[in-house]
Parts: structure tokens; sequence; C-alpha cells
């Protein structure tokens, strides 16, 4: 069993994970490194994944060997780019209410994440934004990371990055009960899939490789959800209990299904996870 270096202890200690974390991420680690061998120019890395499978962790992970290496590396999630709750009331308005709570493609500013990319990619200055779950708002741009160096390498995280829009015939049926009473007439998940095949796609072409931790089954993304917000509460002093957690994950289980039945095919590198969020 290999000996962590001193980087790998202190991330470890930081982010509150045993050793065996460190052992199982050798298969990623590993594929990093070949990914950036002679690398003559910026490179994106996106990192998708079903709610609370761990893409922030192996972000951060990334991220920290990167600077182990006297690389120049940052990160920042899909989620960071949510609109406002002011703007996405403006999206309920047009097209449907269910557009008012934050998640599904057209609830992020995706050309300022497609901005982000391209000026890193052409070295230029650019501003990383951040928001916060706990008060459902953009956090302050004060609070946002102005990123002034050449990096070397941007890791994107983010829940749908990568998928394909669906078939229209895959969306005549419902798949849960948040479907069958809020979407009976199928508007929403219509308009979900009309704004992943547009401005999405134009986002995901723009990263160089795609890293896909495959939950295997929707149903962990519960028990991990939940864990998220029970951190976040006792962080934060706010977060959904457990029945807020069920009506919420559900808006997602069409995409997260739809995922992990596409990504395998089409992702640079799957690790797949068990029910406790190990690589198997």
């Amino acid at each position: 069993m290999q000996v962590l270096t001193d980087w790998q202890r202190q991330f470890c200690e930081e982010h509150k994970l045993p050793k065996q974390y460190i052992y199982g991420c050798e298969k990623a680690l590993a594929w990093l490194k070949r990914s950036i061998e002679n690398q003559s120019k910026p490179i994106c890395i996106a990192v998708s994944g079903c709610q609370g499978s761990g893409k922030s962790t192996l972000s951060a992970y990334f991220v920290a060997y990167l600077k182990s290496q006297a690389k120049l590396a940052e990160s920042v999630s899909i989620d960071d780019f949510y609109y406002s709750t002011a703007k996405r009331q403006v999206l309920a308005n047009q097209y449907s209410p269910l557009f008012l709570t934050r998640g599904a493609p057209g609830t992020h500013d995706i050309q300022r994440a497609i901005d982000v990319i391209n000026d890193f990619k052409q070295s230029k200055p650019f501003v990383l934004p951040r928001f916060d779950k706990a008060a459902d708002e953009p956090y302050p741009e004060c609070n946002w990371t102005s990123v002034t160096s050449t990096l070397d390498v941007l890791v994107f995280e983010g829940w749908c990055l990568g998928l394909p829009p669906q078939p229209p015939n895959l969306l005549k049926s419902s798949r849960n009960q948040f479907e069958s009473q809020h979407d009976a007439e199928r508007l929403y998940r219509s308009q979900v899939n009309d704004f992943l095949s547009k401005d999405y796609q134009m986002l995901f072409s723009l990263f160089d490789n795609l890293v896909f931790l495959n939950g295997q089954s929707f149903e962990y993304v519960y028990q991990w959800r939940f864990e998220q917000e029970q951190k976040l509460i006792a962080s934060r002093g706010k977060g959904m209990n457990k029945q807020q957690v069920h009506e919420f994950i559900q808006s997602y289980q069409r995409l997260t299904e739809w995922g992990i039945e596409t990504l395998p095919i089409t992702c640079d590198l799957e690790l797949i996870l068990d029910k406790d969020r190990r690589f198997s």
C-alpha cells in the first residue's frame, strides 16, 4: 500500500477524509498525470456525476495534486453559475413555475460559464462566481474568486456536465411522482431538454476531458444528498430536511438516470462508485 505524501496527508486532514480515499483515487490520479503530460496550452477538465457523488472532493483533489506539481489550477462548479431567485422567477413566469427552483438546465448563467472558459483558454484574467446554497442566492461579487494569473488547468464540476439532450420519445412518460403531479403536460421537461440541447452543448464542447463519477443507481442519490444537507445545516444553520430533499431530488431523476446510461460511453474516464461512494 502506497505511503501518502505530505500534500495527500494535508488534503485528508482538511477534508476530513480517511486515507483510503487516496488509495481509491489512484486510477483517477494516474489518468490526470497522463492528461497533463506535455501540455502546451491551458486545459479544462470536467467532472460530472450525480448529486452527492463526490465531484467537489475529487475536483479539489485534482487541484491539490496539480499545485503539488507547481501547476496553477482552480476549480469551479456549475452550481456557482445559478441564477438569482429574481432571474429564476423570470424563467418561471415565461416557461414553468418549476424553474423557480434551482437545479435543472436553464437555471444557470451558461453564457457567463462559456465566457469564463474562453477567457481561461486565452490566458486572460477572469472571475469565478460563487453561489450561496443556504441563502439560495449568488454570494456578493466581493466574495467571488478573481483569477489574474495564467492557469494551467481549470477543473469544472457539475451534475449535468456532458449530458446530451434526450430524444423526444423519452419525454413522454413521467419518471416519478414529481413529474406526474407537476409536469403532466410535459412543458417543463421539454423546456429543460431544449435548454440542454443549445447553450449547454456549447459549454460542454469547451471541455478538453470529461470524468464521470458513476453512482450506478438513483437510489443512492437521496442518501448522498441528505448527507450534504446535514453538513450545510451544521455549518450554516440552514438546509433541507429529509422530506424536502426527497422532493428536491425528484426533479433530477430523469437526467441523472440519462447520464448513467449515456456518459460511460462518451466520457474520458469513468469511476464507478458503490453505495458508500467508494471507487470500485
